[in-house]
Parts: C-alpha cells; sequence; structure tokens
C-alpha cells in the first residue's frame, strides 16, 4: 500500500527547496565583488565611486526582490497544494468569500511603503551621483556625447581627443583620481559626475 503524502509534508518540501535555492544564490552573490573573468564592464566589480554606490543600490532591490519572490512563491505554493482537486471532489463550486477591507488595505499600505522605500533609496543614490565634487588634484575631464561619436575634453591640459578616454593608472601607492563629467550635445544637457579611482 502506498503513502500519500500529506499537505503539510508537501508545503515543507516545497518551503525547504525553495530555501536552499535562496541560501545557494545568496551564498553565491555575497561577499566581495569578483574580478572581471572576461569583460572589464561588469556590475560585480565596481570601480569607480558611483558605481559602488549603485552597486550597493542594486543589491538593496534584488534582495527586496527576492523577499517578495519567496513570498509570493510561498503563498502560490500552499495555494496550489491545499486547494488541488482531489479524488473524492463532487465538482461543485466551492463557497466564494469576498475580500476585507482590513487584508486589502494592509496589503495596499506594504505595498506602497516598498515602493516609497525604493524610491527614496534611488533618490539618495541619484542625488549622490549627482552633486560628487571633484577630489583634489584629480585629473577633470568633460566627456561629450554626440549622436555617433564621444568627445573628450582636459579643460586644464588644453587636450580634446575623440572616442579615446585617456587616464593614468591609479594604484594604492599612488592613488590618481580622475573626474569626469559627462554631457550630451544632441539631446537634454545631462550633468554626471563620476570619480575613478
Amino acid at each position: 500500500m502506498q503513502m500519500r503524502p500529506t499537505t503539510n509534508s508537501i508545503i515543507l518540501g516545497a518551503v525547504r527547496i525553495t530555501l536552499v535555492v535562496l541560501l545557494f544564490a545568496a551564498a553565491a552573490a555575497g561577499g566581495e565583488p569578483a574580478a572581471p573573468a572576461v569583460s572589464p564592464t561588469t556590475i560585480f566589480a565596481p570601480v569607480s565611486t558611483p558605481a559602488k554606490s549603485i552597486f550597493g543600490l542594486s543589491l538593496f532591490v534584488l534582495a527586496v526582490s527576492a523577499a517578495i519572490f519567496f513570498v509570493v512563491f510561498t503563498r502560490l505554493t500552499y495555494s496550489v497544494v491545499k486547494f488541488r482537486k482531489r479524488t473524492n471532489d463532487d465538482g461543485r463550486e466551492p463557497p466564494q468569500v469576498y475580500g476585507s477591507n482590513q487584508v486589502e488595505l494592509a496589503w495596499t499600505v506594504v505595498l506602497v511603503l516598498i515602493v516609497v522605500a525604493l524610491f527614496m533609496a534611488t533618490a539618495r543614490v541619484i542625488a549622490t551621483v549627482q552633486k560628487a565634487v571633484a577630489p583634489a588634484n584629480a585629473i577633470e575631464v568633460i566627456a561629450i556625447g554626440h549622436q555617433f561619436w564621444w568627445e573628450y575634453r582636459y579643460p586644464k591640459l588644453s587636450v580634446v581627443t575623440a572616442n579615446e578616454l585617456h587616464v593614468p593608472v591609479s594604484d594604492a601607492e599612488h592613488p590618481t583620481a580622475t573626474f569626469i563629467r559627462l554631457l550630451s550635445a544632441d539631446t537634454d544637457l545631462w550633468l554626471i559626475s563620476v570619480s575613478l579611482w
């Protein structure tokens, strides 16, 4: 005789599998950012000052999204298992229960709070990036985006280049900052300041 698994054992199994997957994902994402393997352009190894704050913001958004996914996935698994069709089901429509004002208000308020928290964190990072101040003795570069090319101006050196950004190598012994202002010639004016170390 074969034993049929109970609803609780199925739900516990699904929760355990979800927790194991989330723990592996957290372990893979945790720790120091990895050095770029193939491409030097990666969001997982931030180098510039604003990239580090943007990377922190992206981890925060990812954590909030993972928490929402976990709650929704757990509730969905519970509903699928608990309300599945059974062998003794007579095919009648179940009793229709209409919503509660308190529950609807609660999940609306929770979602609004999540959106406000994400908005505030994003606004803080954008404000930090936009009002960056050039470090002392930094090489200043003005990068102007044209429709099909980049123009780089070095005001202190009186040099202008096209499509090639030249910055000095910086290391721990000889830190040399490069401060880049990003402008646009063909669209609305954008001003973004970046410090490279």
